[in-house]
């Protein structure tokens, strides 16, 4: 929580220090998230998507070249009840997470010539620090964390080597969008962010087989048993070779948004840019320079 809060206050100065920087951009986004892991066969489905909302803002470098941050709030979830083939159906595993990012990336525009197009293709790239804790609700009805029960033997003395995983990790972020203007300092577009993590346990599913019940009973929390392997509720008996996970493919995230974009042109801050970057002072190329570049 503590960690959270000062990105918080790092992301909100950011934005204050933009209201006398015309080479600023604040923006806000809104659309769906969903993940791709162990709980995902074959191509996602719209019914595995999730809300999520994105606060932003940059700095332009140069004419096609920016820094960028965002702080993320989004959700990801998977259900076995989805996946087509029988086996993964008897599975019956399924969890729920919700994620908070902040995100540091560079930004490159692919047009050059602004005064002939109103739009703007971009890709981007970069590295995030976020949060995440998987739930399920169990076979009585009770939400859980699933981290804290160790469903794959973690913290079991018959499983020395496998420890409980972090809950707020790195990834690398990239994707691509395009903008439009509306006005000299308005703009909207659509924008797809793909991460990948270094982590297989977005959905508590990684290894490839299941923890005998007994050593749970024996060793940690009997109630772990009824999570770690829920095929017995849809009538499934308990079986070592039913599959699980897959330790070889970590897991990523995504999101794809409609994105809002206001440019302050109030007052500069840097000098102007000129098309190859200039700082303004005497060797800014201004009939090339568009007040309807966007973020």
């Amino acid at each position: 929580m503590k960690l959270k809060l000062q990105l918080i206050t790092c992301f909100i100065a950011l934005i204050a220090i933009s209201a006398n920087a015309q080479r600023v951009r604040v923006s806000a986004a809104v659309g769906a998230s969903g993940y791709y892991g162990d709980l995902i066969q074959g191509t996602p489905l719209f019914k595995q998507l999730s809300p999520a909302i994105t606060l932003g803002g940059s700095y332009d470098l140069m004419e096609k070249l920016r820094v960028r941050v965002s702080l993320s709030g989004l959700s990801i979830k998977a259900d076995d009840k989805d996946n087509s083939d029988i086996k993964y159906k008897q599975r019956n595993l399924n969890f729920k997470s919700f994620i908070w990012e902040f995100n540091a990336a560079a930004e490159y525009d692919f047009l050059d010539n602004y005064e002939k197009y109103s739009f703007t293709p971009y890709v981007f790239f970069g590295p995030s620090i976020f949060g995440f804790n998987p739930t399920t609700v169990d076979r009585f009805g009770n939400k859980v964390k699933l981290r804290d029960l160790g469903t794959e033997g973690q913290g079991l003395a018959a499983y020395p080597d496998r420890k409980p995983y972090k809950l707020t990790q790195i990834n690398l972020g990239f994707g691509a969008g395009i903008r439009v203007d509306l006005s000299e300092s308005l703009q909207l577009g659509t924008e797809l962010f793909i991460r990948k993590t270094f982590t297989d346990y977005l959905d508590d599913v990684s290894i490839n087989s299941y923890v005998d019940p007994a050593l749970f009973i024996s060793q940690g929390n009997p109630y772990t048993q009824y999570l770690a392997f829920r095929g017995d509720e849809v009538g499934k008996s308990f079986s070592k070779t039913m599959p699980r996970g897959n330790p070889k493919n970590k897991d990523l995230y995504y999101s794809f948004q409609l994105k809002l974009t206001y440019k302050l042109l109030n007052v500069e801050w840097g000098g102007e840019l000129g098309y190859y970057g200039g700082s303004g002072r005497g060797k800014v190329i201004r009939s090339m320079r568009n007040p309807r570049r966007v973020l």
